[in-house]
């Protein structure tokens, strides 16, 4: 397959995992206006860190078995192998996530004593009420983890897509009517999402049913736990790159500058779409595509392309953030207006992003390998670099600090991830290219963060021909895309 083709089936299937993104996202996205404009930012400072504390959790209910699960599944691929793979880990899911859920709920009380701060309790929410339903929020979430990755692993994403999309317009229905008809509060956010996971968990059983057996295979799970704990630190370290920042900056600062660096660090999520859809397709893809001659020249161009798209959304999103938070959505704006000061942290967490995106690149050769003992050393590399920087820069900067500490965590783990990598499966990639297009990018953005909008318009439109000037394309991309649009251009 020529290296063309190799690229536009993983962008294919990353088109579709992120169209699917983003319809889900969007209706997440107008959860943003609606808590921003309806609670104080120490009230979403609470839910903030909450939702912190589920993301780390929910990488602790999957310990690993996710990705072993997922590694296994695709490549014994037989009927007869990939029920006895999918029924054993379903049910060692069960067990712990029962297990682990329940004892959060018995102790709810004590637990949400010790883990909160005294501020924290003087405000009017029911931390208890809310520890226990992220106890359950917690169980659904994991029981639905294998059907979810057994539409991935079959390539399946119309159906995967729908379902998540079900699952975020059920949320957001369940918002609307526990926030704004039954007035619960904070902790009305927390029943929407458990509702929203118990049904979803219901849905999804008839998929889980067309694989479940009652059996359980020991040697299967110890395979599957011996090559999927390893990533257990690293997947926790990534988590906790990602909400360390809230827990820290609510220690050295307050919970008020949470709530108000939270929902904008949220905006990220414009970058995270592309992120998220490109991690879909990027693991059933490069393990594909090792089997090509090409493969590694496939593995080279990628990276190439997926730092340039991220690049444009970077520099679309980074130049008019602060029109695009001010939109109006009936009586709301898309950011409540208490919030635009932390819009300043935006373009700072997109970069972050994009090293995420370079340390999914870099991921081939530990996977290939099986040298999964490596990730737990630079996911924790990661993960120091950004506990250390968080301490350092929140006293002198603030909240501006969280976000520059997230950049640095993702660096370092990508730049460790790199080195290791190119050990164990070295594949060339085009730095040049690259310099040219950050520079371009950096010139850009500086121009334009604080010129009127017409003038930014210009500046993203002439994007693409200033990488033409500064010839950043090579000729046989510039051929393809002559021809695409060749074909695209009636009567030519």
């Amino acid at each position: 397959m020529s290296i063309f083709l190799s690229i536009k089936r993983l962008f294919q299937h990353s088109a579709v995992y992120g169209i699917g993104h983003i319809l889900n996202r969007l209706i997440t996205f107008l959860l943003i206006p609606l808590y921003s404009n309806i609670f104080s930012t120490d009230l979403l400072g609470v839910y903030t860190l909450v939702f912190s504390y589920i993301v780390i959790l929910t990488v602790i209910y999957s310990y690993g078995l996710d990705t072993a699960f997922f590694r296994f599944y695709i490549i014994d691929d037989t009927p007869q192998a990939r029920n006895r793979i999918f029924s054993t880990a379903y049910i060692s899911i069960f067990i712990t996530s029962l297990a682990l859920s329940g004892f959060i709920y018995f102790l709810r009380a004590p637990l949400s004593d010790h883990i909160f701060s005294t501020d924290i309790h003087n405000l009017p929410v029911n931390l208890p009420l809310m520890v226990g339903l992220a106890a359950g929020i917690l169980f659904f979430d994991s029981l639905t983890l294998m059907p979810f990755l057994i539409l991935r692993a079959e390539e399946r994403p119309v159906q995967f897509i729908f379902f998540k999309f079900l699952n975020v317009v059920i949320n957001f229905i369940c918002n609307i009517v526990f926030i704004l008809k039954f007035k619960m509060g904070i902790e009305g956010i927390f029943i929407a999402n458990l509702a929203s996971s118990a049904i979803t968990f219901a849905l999804m059983v008839p998929t889980s049913l067309v694989h479940f057996k009652f059996m359980f295979h020991w040697p299967t799970f110890k395979e599957l736990f011996a090559f999927g704990i390893p990533y257990l630190p690293s997947t926790l370290s990534v988590g906790l790159m990602d909400t360390v920042d809230k827990i820290i900056l609510e220690d050295l600062n307050s919970v008020d500058i949470v709530g108000l660096y939270g929902p904008n660090a949220k905006m990220g999520m414009f970058m995270a779409l592309f992120i998220t859809a490109f991690r879909f397709a990027w693991h059933p893809f490069f393990l594909s595509t090792l089997k090509q001659e090409n493969a590694k020249e496939v593995f080279k161009k990628v990276f190439t392309y997926v730092l340039l798209a991220c690049s444009f959304v970077f520099l679309f999103f980074s130049l008019f953030i602060n029109e695009i938070v001010r939109l109006r959505i009936g009586s709301f704006t898309l950011l409540g207006k208490e919030y635009w000061e932390g819009t300043v942290v935006i373009p700072i967490i997109f970069l972050a992003y994009i090293f995420y995106a370079a340390y999914l690149n870099f991921i081939i050769g530990i996977y290939l390998e099986k040298k999964t003992k490596y990730l737990p050393f630079i996911t924790g590399a990661g993960v120091l670099g950004n506990v250390i920087a968080l301490y350092v820069l929140i006293p002198h900067i603030g909240f501006v600090g969280a976000a520059w500490a997230r950049v640095i965590a993702y660096m370092v783990m990508a730049s460790a991830l790199y080195y290791v990598g190119q050990k164990l499966y070295p594949v060339q990639r085009e730095w040049r290219r690259i310099l040219k297009m950050v520079l371009v990018v950096a010139a850009l953005f500086f121009l334009g963060r604080d010129a009127t909008i017409p003038i930014k318009a210009v500046l993203f439109l002439l994007y693409p021909i200033i990488l033409w000037i500064v010839r950043f394309f090579e000729k046989s991309e510039l051929a393809t895309m002559n021809h695409v649009l060749r074909r695209k251009t009636p009567g030519v």
